[in-house]
């Protein structure tokens, strides 16, 4: 017996006097082993690459909603503009009290130059903005925008730009302004 008063039993079978299985026998247990495995290993892997595949369309899908949104979201007016529009009224905020340290006259004189530019630049955009338009919706480059916002990826958009000799990179920026006319030197 054993320290802990647990009786050990032991076989008494004897393993010398037993035959042993026969080799053809211990060959197809062992093929049956290995061709259960690998069926298994094939069905596994195949259902994998199934989710694999799934996730990538999936992630596909999502990456055109995202270019999509992007578009929309670039072609909403003042999203841009409320950066510059807060730096803009910091200087105007310093440049009023500049002014109010400064006599009454110069002040009128300073509100009649600002006037005289802000008259002149105003005529100079109008004469620009009439040439030049964004483009997104310029003729040459449109179908390029609609393939985006259908769900083309851009990368494979850019490629068809460079193949046609157009400039990929102007796919980045739908609101950077061109003139009117079709670019010198390409053709439609």
């Amino acid at each position: 017996m054993n320290d802990n008063n647990i009786p050990i039993v032991e076989p008494i079978v004897d393993y010398t006097k037993i035959p042993p299985i026969h080799q053809r026998r211990t060959i197809s247990f062992i093929n049956h082993f290995i061709v259960t495995t690998v069926a298994f290993l094939n069905k596994f892997s195949l259902k994998c690459e199934e989710k694999l595949y799934e996730f990538e369309n999936k992630l596909q899908k999502l990456e055109a909603a995202v270019v999509i949104l992007e578009s929309r979201l670039a072609s909403v007016p003042g999203l841009e503009n409320k950066s510059t529009v807060a730096v803009d009224c910091d200087d105007a905020q310093s440049s009023n009290t500049v002014e109010k340290e400064n006599d009454s006259e110069s002040i009128v004189n300073a509100e009649d130059v600002t006037t005289q530019n802000l008259d002149e630049t105003k005529s100079s955009e109008v004469t620009t903005v009439e040439n030049v338009e964004p483009i997104s919706k310029h003729p040459l480059y449109e179908k390029y925008f609609k393939m985006v916002n259908f769900g083309v990826p851009k990368p494979a958009v850019k490629i068809k730009m460079a193949q046609e000799g157009l400039d990929p990179s102007l796919l980045d920026d739908p609101q950077q302004l061109i003139p009117k006319e079709s670019p010198s030197g390409v053709e439609e």
